[in-house]
Formats: C-alpha cells, structure tokens, sequence
C-alpha cells in the first residue's frame, strides 16, 4: 500500500474563480475532416453551434435504468456487468436478461459532496481466476480519495476482502476534482487518474498524489516507470476522468476537464509533467493554461484540446471490431456537457488527432462513462441524476 509521507491537506477557503485563460494554447480543436490536424482556430469545434459531423449509424440498448450517477460500468467474463452509484455508494451486479441485485461492499463512511463519492470501478485482466475488483472511493473519516482491491464473492452478492492499494489522495473540503478513473493494465498493473482537489499546489507537487496518474503494481506498491519511489507516473493534471489503453500499439491515452476551455486528450508518458499549475500565490487560480508550455517549457502538448468551450469528457475507451469500420481503432470519448460520444482518430504516435465525429449528440444527456464489451459494443453510462440513469448498450450497425 502507498501513502503519502508528508501531512495531507484540503483545499482553503480563498478559492480564486476566475476562469479566463489569458493566453490559449496553440493546439486547439482538431479538424472533423478526414486528414484534418491541430490547428490555431475553431476549424473542427465542438461547440453546440459547429457541431462534428455524425459518425457511424449505431443501435441502443437499455442494460438497466433507474440508477443516480452510475459512475463507472465493468463487464466480467460471463458478460455480468457491474455499476456502482456515486452518491449512494451503491453497487449492483447486473445479469443477462436485465435482473439487477445489490452487491455489499463497506465502504465506511463514503463522502459523497460534489464530485466526490463512489467513482473508479475496474475488474483485474485476470479476473476470470483472482475475483479481484478495484474501486476509488472518498472516504470521509480518513479525509481522502483512496484505491482499494477487493476479492468479489463466486455468485456476486459481496465484495470482500478489501486491501487498500493507494490512500491520502487529496479531498478536497468540497469534494471538487477528485478524479478518479482506473485502468486495470494485463500485465496486472493498475493506472489511477487523479484530480488536484481544487488545491493549487497539488497538480506540481510530486510528493503529493493529486492531479496526477498514478501506475501501481496490484500490492500498491509502485510501479517500475514511476518517479523516484513514488507511484507518481505524470503530474501537472487538473482533472483526470478517463483512461484507456490503446489495442494496436500498447499507449496508455487519458482525457481531463479543462476551467473554461481547453479540455484535453493526452498520450501518457511516463515522468510527463502535463502543465497545469493553478496556484498564484497560494490560492487557487483557473486564469492560466491548460498546458502552461512558458512556465514548463517542456510540458507535454495535448493531442487534442477542445478550445473554448468545455465539453466535460468522462470516460473513454477504444474501438476495438472490424464492425466500426472506419472507425475501427478510434478513441471514444463520453461528454458531460455537450450530451454526445465523440470519436478520434490518433495518428500512430498518440499525439495527434487527425479526424472527429460525434454520434448519441443530444439523445440521453449527459454521457458520463464507457466501456469496450467483447464483439465491439460498448457500455455507456448517463449522468443526469435523480434516478433517471440508464446503462446503455451502444453496437455499430453492420454495413
């Protein structure tokens, strides 16, 4: 298990609110055209009013609803899907055929403040023989964000054994970007997406865990590529929300909330510092770059930025079935904001995005999480709240 050496904080009352960026970034929103690339404009925007062009005809599926913020969906090898609801806590096996039971799993005394809570949910690559699951949750009594392994009963009606892996991930007072995406890796690794706790020197902090992707062994203990001893991978990030793994070339990909503009899409690099760097004199300040390239010269540039304004991107996960077409090998990205999936076309390296589309624009509301089934489907989950969420079952239509 890894913790932090130095005291934990929490976010302070003098929080600066200003949200413009003074100086936006160079890499703004990608062309939707094929062959399209970074550019300086809004050439490819995907503000409401220059929507993408529509992507693949697709089909849905309603897996299960009546569900408030289903956070992160996973899918075992006998096509069981489960959720968890971040305010509530709640986790729920879902079978074929729709019949849906609560698993038990104590998590103590969740805090579920803002976007705090029940987040993060992943099956180990091996699962089929270990039964291990992994969940981040924000627990009030310890005062953080912490990664926990947990063995799954045989028929799914308890989540036993817990192991905490990773603890004192900063949360904040008001429970704001807490992150916190998982990413079970096959080589029985495990990818933490962070938030900085809306705490201004968290995102450079490297002996803190926040704002960061985090890359832990399934002991906790970090992983070969980290910096120093820690199990820090990349820093300088304001709020992860998604992790996926590319099929053809084994690049791990993330995506995060920018202030007012310039979300973002990153190849993950290890040791990479990101940018981000709110704090001014020791308050929180949203009045500064994404990807500040003048104060860290060699940050890493995003390979897409949506420029002004946000979309909120949540989880993410690859195409992965001949079934797509030309799509086949595109990221999916689900929206909060703009109530879509967007899809993009990497170029080889990961650190371009040469063509966009969107499709589900404006169909369920706000798209909060995505998960690659077996056979090219996906599993999306809606956030829009007071038990109106639904799991979804999104395939391509065969051409």
């Amino acid at each position: 298990m890894f913790s932090p050496s130095l005291p934990r904080s929490v976010a302070g009352a003098a929080i600066a609110m200003a949200v413009t960026v003074a100086s936006p970034l160079t890499a703004c929103a990608q062309s939707s055209l094929p062959g399209g690339g970074s550019g300086t404009g809004s050439l490819g925007s995907l503000a409401p009013e220059q929507p993408l062009s529509p992507g693949p005809e697709v089909t849905v599926q309603e897996v299960s609803g009546g569900l408030t913020i289903p956070w992160d969906v996973a899918r075992d090898p006998d096509g069981l899907i489960i959720t968890g609801e971040r305010g509530s806590g709640t986790v729920y096996a879902i079978r074929q055929g729709g019949e849906r039971t609560r698993v038990a799993a104590d998590f103590g005394e969740l805090s579920n403040r803002a976007e705090s809570g029940l987040m993060g949910l992943a099956l180990a690559r091996d699962f089929a023989s270990s039964r291990e699951v992994y969940t981040c949750h924000s627990d009030a009594a310890a005062g953080d964000n912490r990664v926990t392994a947990w063995r799954a009963a045989d028929d799914w009606s308890v989540l036993e054994s817990p192991r905490v892996l990773v603890e004192g991930i900063l949360l904040s007072a008001q429970g704001l970007h807490s992150g916190c995406r998982l990413l079970a890796h096959p080589d029985g690794t495990l990818y933490v997406g962070t938030g900085d706790a809306f705490t201004g020197p968290a995102p450079q902090d490297l002996a803190g865990l926040s704002g960061k992707i985090l890359h832990v062994t399934r002991t906790g203990a970090p992983a070969g590529d980290t910096i120093g001893d820690s199990p820090v991978l990349t820093y300088g990030h304001r709020n992860v929300q998604g992790l996926a793994l590319r099929p053809d070339g084994g690049q791990v990909v993330s995506a995060e909330h920018g202030p007012s503009l310039d979300d973002e899409v990153n190849l993950v690099i290890p040791g990479g510092n990101y940018g981000w760097d709110p704090d001014t004199r020791g308050r929180y300040d949203q009045n500064v770059p994404m990807t500040d390239t003048e104060a860290f010269p060699a940050a890493v540039q995003a390979s897409w930025s949506s420029g002004a304004p946000t979309l909120a991107p949540g989880g993410i996960a690859f195409l992965d079935d001949p079934a797509w077409g030309e799509w086949d090998g595109a990221l999916a990205v689900a929206m909060l904001k703009t109530s879509q999936i967007v899809l993009m076309k990497l170029s080889a390296d990961g650190r371009s995005v040469t063509q966009t589309a969107s499709i589900l624009k404006d169909a369920h509301g706000r798209l909060r999480s995505i998960t690659a089934e077996p056979g090219g489907s996906l599993l999306v989950t809606t956030s829009n709240g007071g038990g109106t969420d639904k799991i979804l079952r999104i395939s391509p239509v065969a051409e």
